[in-house]
């Protein structure tokens, strides 16, 4: 008996020594606090050095996208969305995203595998910046935004929902604002937490905000030569998706995140006009991503993409859009839009953004719908 009862400890004290060892208890205490809800399991730690970071985040991005690289520069080249010329435009502009990455990332969770995967040494930061920084709060800020997507996981499927949205472009993108803007807000609140600062008090400032928004802004450091597009792509999640998260915010707190999770936005256009979300003044309708056997991919762009390529205003009341992207560079994109003159207007200012480019494209618009025709030189 007293073996047994001695075996007994020593068991109980080696799972309470391991639980407290867990590098990862600390940040997921702190989420829990700032949630509202507790995590289901233990998240899986998984140790890399940075010289090996590049070849996990290729093989992240190869999950997430629905076809080669390869293909993937090629429908950006395609689409107008990069200005690069070589027709073998995935091996220029995948290390360039790669590069990107490696310079912000000092950790990461992937949903698929649900790891928290800790970085062991910091980017390389500008001097400036490196001056600045304090690697330990650096990297329990960063905890607490990555284990958030880690709590996300276990109470809504992050990986089964990612997987389900991975050849809808908008809707993928509007999901992952929302994941990102939480998790954003979580780190926000955790930091106020230290100066004593509640949450509830600072998201009913607007230029709180607006200072919180513009230091997250600065604190992309993002190297000129990035082409915009990918700035573009990784600001978007972070600064628009913590904007919505807000709005849902001050409907009803973390309970109102719960029901954004339960049926989480479908277009990019309710993320950039949250009113249109929870108003319900504007329904998402169904995307068709069948393509033909010569397509390299049907996307489905939405708000977001013909606001990069034409600006704001001329994005302004789409309603949805199909354009099919074909591997010898011919594009037919069909789009709806609230109101003739939403239509007209975008007609003219993709058909003059292609003119710039040298392309030749067949616009035309009728009622609410405008259609275009070209092959990408």
């Amino acid at each position: 008996m007293t073996t047994v009862r001695a075996a007994r400890l020593l068991l109980v004290f080696l799972l309470a020594s391991c639980g407290q060892a867990s590098p990862l208890q600390p940040g997921m205490k702190a989420v829990e606090s700032i949630r509202g809800k507790t995590f289901l399991s233990d998240v899986k730690n998984v140790s890399i050095d940075r010289a090996d970071l590049s070849a996990h985040l290729r093989e992240q991005m190869q999950k997430s996208t629905p076809y080669s690289l390869d293909d993937w520069g090629t429908l950006l080249r395609h689409l107008q969305l990069v200005d690069v010329k070589s027709a073998d435009a995935g091996k220029e502009l995948v290390p360039k995203l790669l590069e990107l990455y490696e310079s912000q990332v000092l950790a990461f969770y992937d949903a698929q595998s649900h790891t928290y995967y800790s970085i062991k040494q910091l980017p390389k930061l500008p001097e400036q910046a490196a001056k600045l920084a304090d690697p330990k709060m650096l990297e329990e800020m960063v905890m607490v935004h990555e284990l958030t997507h880690a709590l996300q996981d276990q109470h809504f499927k992050l990986g089964d929902k990612e997987k389900a949205l991975m050849r809808d472009t908008d809707a993928n993108l509007a999901y992952h604002s929302v994941l990102e803007g939480e998790a954003v807000l979580v780190m926000v609140a955790h930091i106020l937490s230290k100066s004593g600062l509640e949450l509830d008090e600072v998201v009913k400032d607007d230029a709180m905000l607006g200072m919180i928004t513009s230091a997250a802004q600065a604190e992309q450091m993002i190297d000129p030569s990035t082409p915009k597009y990918f700035a573009e792509m990784l600001k978007f999640p972070y600064l628009d998706g913590l904007k919505f998260v807000v709005a849902a915010y001050r409907r009803g707190g973390w309970k109102e995140l719960d029901r954004v999770h339960a049926n989480p936005p479908r277009t990019t256009r309710e993320i950039l006009h949250p009113d249109d979300y929870f108003n319900r003044t504007f329904k998402p309708q169904p995307f068709d991503d069948k393509k033909p056997a010569t397509a390299i991919s049907t996307e489905h762009l939405g708000e977001f993409h013909w606001a990069f390529l034409l600006g704001a205003d001329n994005a302004k009341g789409w309603v949805n859009d199909r354009v099919v992207v074909s591997r010898d560079g011919h594009v037919e994109a069909s789009t709806t839009w609230e109101s003739p003159e939403r239509a007209a207007g975008f007609a003219a200012a993709y058909e003059a953004f292609l003119g710039k480019r040298g392309i030749k494209a067949v616009v035309k618009h009728e009622g609410n719908n405008a259609t275009a025709s070209y092959t990408a030189r």
